[in-house]
């Protein structure tokens, strides 16, 4: 009985750093394509998941995954961004632009918001 339960757990943990590794990939896509569209530039290395927390959806629990990443302007000013997911999609992509404004992507008109196809 224990060595099934070590096993359950073992795989559940595979699981899970599977389903994070893919939804920091889908991160770097958006964000790369949120700032192409935007003119500024992407930093690769930037990403970095800042939150999680379990919420219930239509369908039972998703985890809800908050990131950070970075972007420059002029090459030497760095500037921050956010994106949050809910389960595999992403929800909302916002940027604090230097000049003030403030770009809002939501989950209708983000980039790669979708499920990939199967």
């Amino acid at each position: 009985m224990t060595g099934l339960l070590v096993i359950l757990a073992l795989v559940l943990a595979v699981l899970y750093f599977n389903d994070a590794w893919r939804s920091l990939e889908r991160v770097r896509r958006v964000a790369r394509d949120v700032c192409a569209r935007e003119g500024v530039q992407f930093l690769d290395s930037s990403v970095i998941q800042t939150g999680i927390r379990v919420e219930r959806g239509g369908s039972g629990l998703l985890l809800v995954r908050r990131y950070r990443f970075e972007f420059a302007t002029d090459g030497s000013k760095r500037h921050v961004g956010e994106i949050t997911m809910r389960g595999r999609r992403v929800q909302v992509a916002s940027m604090e632009l230097p000049e003030g404004g403030r770009v809002l992507d939501t989950e209708a008109s983000a980039p790669g918001s979708g499920d990939p196809p199967r």
